[in-house]
């Protein structure tokens, strides 16, 4: 599904991808973890085409990014943390507006609308203007535009930052209905039990390289009971021995 070879950025003086490899299979929930500045936003800003790379090979769905950048954005979105919207309008003319820019029209049009409508339980607050919604129902439409082009993989960044733990499990179990439906889910978070709740796979950034990539079933089975993702995370990224 994703292929990334020797991928390397640099910024200047700054590396901020150092030859990365990864491979992401279909219909999986990735998690990627990293301190700030370990090189996460860069590596899912190349992914989804923002930002430009010249050493190293990418191939999305089997096709080469930089040749294919157009089809592969078409069949992929990425859901930031800051959310993608417009304050002023409400969460349906929100909807119709990012749908029109997808070129979604007819009866597709509504189709998608309700399915991303339904699947974030947006249906009590169509009429209401963004700005009026809590932090959670922000997040909640942040995501509904995401799906609004039925994407087979869907990038999250850190998307239950600053919501209460009950909102946080509503998103973490619709998440969890996207990969039911087939999709392939790339999930950046500091939320350590996050990960160990819905990801099938870890990966693990520090200062531009990938120091680990396991099922998260053998990472912490390979230490003993008492071992969590955290203390593993921790061990890997600030320059302690401990090996993947």
């Amino acid at each position: 599904m994703i292929s990334i070879t020797n991928l390397s950025k640099r910024y200047k003086a700054h590396t901020a991808l150092d030859h990365v490899s990864l491979e992401v299979q279909q219909g999986i929930i990735l998690g990627l973890l990293g301190p700030n500045g370990a090189g996460k936003t860069t590596l899912i800003s190349i992914l989804n085409g923002l930002i430009p790379y010249r050493d190293g090979d990418v191939s999305i769905f089997g096709l080469p990014l930089k040749e294919n950048q157009k089809e592969i954005r078409r069949r992929s979105s990425f859901i930031p943390q800051a959310f993608a919207f417009y304050d002023n309008l409400t969460v349906l003319e929100n909807l119709r507006f990012f749908a029109g820019i997808q070129r979604i029209t007819g009866n597709t049009l509504q189709n998608t609308i309700d399915s991303a409508v339904s699947t974030n339980r947006l249906q009590t607050m169509l009429d209401r203007r963004a700005h009026s919604l809590s932090g959670g129902q922000k997040q909640r439409l942040n995501i509904a535009i995401g799906l609004l082009n039925d994407p087979e993989i869907i990038y999250f960044d850190e998307p239950t930052a600053g919501i209460d733990p009950e909102l946080r499990n509503n998103i973490l179990q619709s998440i969890l209905s996207f990969k039911a439906a087939g999709k392939t889910i790339i999930y950046t978070s500091h939320y350590m039990q996050e990960i160990e709740q819905i990801c099938d796979e870890a990966a693990i950034i520090h200062q531009g390289k990938i120091v680990c990539h396991k099922p998260l079933t053998d990472l912490l089975q390979q230490n003993d009971s008492q071992t969590t993702l955290e203390s593993i995370y921790l061990s890997l990224t600030s320059g302690q021995d401990e090996q993947c």
